[in-house]
């Protein structure tokens, strides 16, 4: 079995605040050897791509073999579900002399089964979270699952929907338990790992000064911020019905792999939406039913008023 390379830390979570930036700002850093799947999901237990639905997996599919035939250092990728170490222990086949090893699973702060194996495997790693409004969060998510035609309600429907059904990875867009943080803070500031939370408003109104607390948490030298841009801005599709049969409808997606590049950048640029997608207040009131009592639990976890959320 190959020995699995000590980490020094991870980006935690949660999803759709801002890890994807974060985790290419440290890539770029020459003290970071950043794993080459920014999300290989490997100390969460509970994501289990055999019990993931077909949808989501066609939007998130698993790295195969033909991945892992590859010579190191891997080509980097976005996600993976990697169970096996072998696997795992090549994501830092680049990783130089001096260099601390990281990851950004943002399973990891959602996932009760990260919370213990982590520190367990790595004592004393340090963890990042960086916590977003929980409605907004769960809008930017309901927006990319709305654009990879796995959600065409109203986002107050799908809120409701979603709070109906258990929360599980792949099977559901847990909308409303991935922003609900107090339970997964709770659980992480148990475990052993050093722990650092930011507030995604705070950090990307104010990007250099977070940088540097970023640096200065993982014991970094200061460089300067590689860029402002956000990785992975989302963008809206016009209708969200027919986003579902390009992606998820056998005559839809051959359509879409059968298209000339040309034809499909059109079909691209007729089907976004001309404004993105914007909260009534109205739907902001009735998206806070399900994050109010969390909220409070939060302030007093972290000793924080988190006023500028409301």
């Amino acid at each position: 079995m190959a020995l699995i390379p000590v980490l020094d830390a991870a980006l935690i979570g949660v999803p759709k605040s801002g890890s994807t930036t974060l985790a290419d700002w440290l890539n770029a850093h020459p003290g970071v050897a950043m794993s080459r799947i920014k999300e290989p999901n490997f100390y969460a237990e509970e994501l289990d791509p055999s019990t993931f639905s077909s949808a989501f997996l066609r939007v998130s599919p698993d790295a195969g073999a033909d991945y892992w035939s590859q010579a190191d250092p891997l080509p980097p990728r976005h996600q993976a579900f990697v169970r096996q170490p072998e696997h795992y222990a090549r994501l830092w086949a680049h990783a130089q002399p001096g260099q601390i090893r990281m990851e950004a699973s943002t399973s990891y702060f959602w996932s009760p089964s990260a919370a213990r194996a982590l520190p367990q495997a790595h004592p004393g790693i340090k963890a990042i979270a960086v916590l977003r409004n929980p409605v907004d969060r769960a809008f930017s998510h309901y927006r990319m699952a709305r654009k990879y035609g796995l959600m065409s309600g109203s986002f107050v429907e799908e809120l409701a929907r979603d709070a109906a059904r258990p929360p599980a990875w792949g099977q559901s867009e847990n909308l409303v338990a991935l922003s609900r943080y107090a339970d997964s803070l709770e659980r992480w500031t148990h475990s052993g790992a050093r722990l650092h939370v930011a507030v995604y408003e705070q950090a990307f109104s104010a990007p250099e000064a977070f940088w540097r607390k970023i640096q200065d948490f993982l014991g970094l030298e200061a460089v300067a911020l590689p860029h402002a841009e956000r990785v992975h801005a989302a963008h809206d599709v016009r209708w969200p019905h027919l986003a579902r049969f390009a992606q998820h409808h056998p005559v839809g997606r051959w359509l879409k792999d059968h298209l000339p590049e040309g034809l499909k950048r059109s079909a691209q640029s007729a089907t976004a939406a001309a404004k993105p997608l914007k909260l009534t207040s109205e739907d902001r009131t009735a998206a806070w039913t399900y994050f109010a009592d969390d909220l409070s639990r939060l302030e007093e976890l972290l000793g924080k008023n988190l006023s500028l959320w409301t």
